[in-house]
């Protein structure tokens, strides 16, 4: 199995398990927020880790790539939380997934977890909320 795969699924389960909520599902890929309304599988919220690009930090010799930041995309929805509805239904429980999602990553130890595929893990910011309008 490959190095990514791998990577992926360790920090995803490890997550899930400091998450410690069974209203949510963990996926590993990115889903159009539109697409998530349609799906009856997800109890309440979903958080989903994926690879995004890679960029290549040392070269050596004849600028062969040596070291790399790996860049992962991670999603938090909040599912059924309407265009009218207040922030109790949407932005409150959202923000309390992304605390505990921020919390995690500030104490894993992500060369334990990836059992020394990826050194360590930082966190470098967050886009704002989007509430979808589905009809």
């Amino acid at each position: 199995m490959a190095a990514s795969r791998k990577i992926i699924e360790a920090l995803l389960d490890d997550l899930a398990v400091a998450v410690n909520d069974t209203t949510v599902i963990y996926e590993r890929y990115r889903v159009n927020p539109v697409e998530m309304e349609s799906r009856n599988d997800i109890p309440r919220g979903r958080i989903a880790l994926y690879e995004q690009s890679e960029l290549v930090t040392t070269k050596v010799d004849a600028e062969k790539p040596n070291l790399s930041r790996q860049r992962y995309g991670l999603d938090i929805s909040i599912l059924r939380a309407y265009f009218l509805d207040d922030a109790s239904q949407g932005e409150l429980p959202l923000g309390d997934l992304r605390d505990s999602v921020v919390d995690w990553l500030r104490t894993v130890n992500a060369s334990e977890v990836t059992t020394q595929r990826i050194f360590t893990i930082s966190y470098e910011g967050a886009t704002g909320i989007t509430r979808i309008s589905v009809t």
